[in-house]
């Protein structure tokens, strides 16, 4: 029987490799692709919220990693129309005037958190190919808004939609990877 366990382990490492890994790994990749999915439909939904330039909704990214390394990204610039401009600079006691707006509006804000004045989708590239999950995971999926100031916008209005986005991953996660 002793003999039997290195040849027993083998096969159970070969199948994992063959069989289980990757199947994961397209479960995974359809649930990011929801998860994107949720994440747009929670920013354009929010009642509050206000695309003035577009670019916060063009930089939501879901990524997925395996043995931390990048796998696969998931953009919301692919499934939304594009940014009209480039992220607004910080101003001192300027507004920026919008005739229409992303949103369609005619509307004025005066930036208050300086950005690098580039696009949200190259924010999101820039991450997906530069972020390094922490954990020593098999697979990491990160939820990332990438501009400059979403942190501003989910701290001062709450209106960026990721706290909607983790729930539905939380909330779906078992179905996807069907462990019930």
């Amino acid at each position: 029987m002793a003999r039997n366990k290195p040849i027993i382990a083998k096969a159970v490492e070969e199948y994992k490799n063959r069989v289980i890994i990757p199947t994961t790994e397209e479960r995974l990749k359809s649930w990011c692709s929801e998860i994107l999915h949720a994440a747009i439909l929670a920013r354009q939904r929010n009642p509050n919220a206000h695309n003035f330039t577009g670019n916060l909704l063009n930089s939501i990214v879901v990524c997925l990693y395996k043995n931390r390394e990048p796998v696969m990204a998931w953009y919301a610039a692919d499934r939304v129309p594009e940014a009209i401009r480039p992220k607004m600079k910080q101003r001192k006691r300027k507004r920026v005037f919008f005739r229409p707006d992303y949103d369609g509006e005619n509307s004025a804000y005066l930036p208050t958190v300086d950005t690098n004045g580039g696009w949200g989708v190259d924010d999101a590239q820039d991450f997906f190919e530069n972020y390094t999950p922490k954990g020593k995971n098999l697979f990491d999926i990160v939820i990332a808004y990438p501009v400059e100031y979403a942190n501003w916008i989910e701290q001062n209005r709450a209106t960026t939609g990721i706290l909607n986005s983790y729930l539905f991953a939380k909330r779906t996660g078992i179905q996807f990877l069907q462990l019930k």
